[in-house]
């Protein structure tokens, strides 16, 4: 256990923490220029559903869709820090012989990056849709409501998006390791979020379900090339 909290002081977290909220701000920020769009626009009347701007659902995968997009870099950074930089750099072989297990390590590492980027990126999201629910209040704009009891879609859609980022810097840092490279674990993210960012706005009333197998997708991927790198660790020598 000593070890695992040696490991989390090397990490310096406030730094990411630092990012993550810099990219909260910048979701705020989005987020109140989507509703200005929407009010410039005029959307009103049946149609307004089929707009991203004009219904709740459209805001919320606009958002979600960026959230995905800049947390799943942060991840891929924190996962090029914590895997790429330790198993490839000149530190590796104070790392490898710890009287651990190189699994129970690499696990340690992994869980570090998902529980972060999952935590940033709901709260991103969570506070990003609850800011713009009252700017909509004060302003006077009414986007149109497709869900039910939308605060549990929103959370749902918040929790499934911290899954995909997590995963995505997990995807991103075996890539990494594979080229022996921060810079290349970092490109494969962003490869990753050009792919996929635009697939969460598709169909915004279905929003749930389309994160739903997005997540679902991703965390399989994550799981089997997670797999590969942990074999490769577990037969490494330095």
């Amino acid at each position: 256990m000593n070890l695992y909290r040696l490991e989390l002081r090397k990490i310096r977290l406030s730094v990411y923490l630092r990012a993550a909220a810099g990219i909260c701000a910048a979701l705020l920020s989005m987020g109140l220029m989507f509703l200005f769009i929407f009010q410039s626009e005029g959307v009103t009347g049946p149609g307004a559903v089929t707009e991203p701007y004009g219904s709740w659902n459209g805001l919320l995968a606009l958002t979600a869709a960026l959230a995905f997009s800049c947390f799943s870099v942060l991840s891929a950074v924190l996962a090029a820090r914590l895997i790429v930089g330790e198993y490839c750099g000149k530190y590796a072989v104070l790392l490898l012989c710890y009287p651990v297990k190189r699994i129970e390590m690499l696990a340690a590492k992994c869980m570090t990056v998902c529980v972060f980027t999952a935590a940033c990126t709901c709260a991103g999201i969570v506070s990003a849709m609850g800011f713009l629910y009252a700017a909509a209040q004060i302003l006077g704009i009414k986007p149109q409501l497709l869900e039910g009891n939308y605060p549990v879609t929103v959370l749902a859609c918040s929790l499934l998006a911290g899954i995909m980022s997590s995963q995505a810097g997990l995807v991103s840092a075996a890539f990494g390791c594979r080229k022996r490279s921060k810079m290349a674990a970092i490109v494969c993210s962003l490869i990753l979020v050009c792919c996929c960012a635009n697939v969460i706005v598709i169909s915004p009333e279905h929003i749930v379900w389309v994160m739903a197998a997005m997540a679902f997708l991703f965390t399989v991927t994550a799981g089997f090339i997670c797999r590969f790198l942990a074999a490769r660790i577990e037969t490494m020598e330095v």
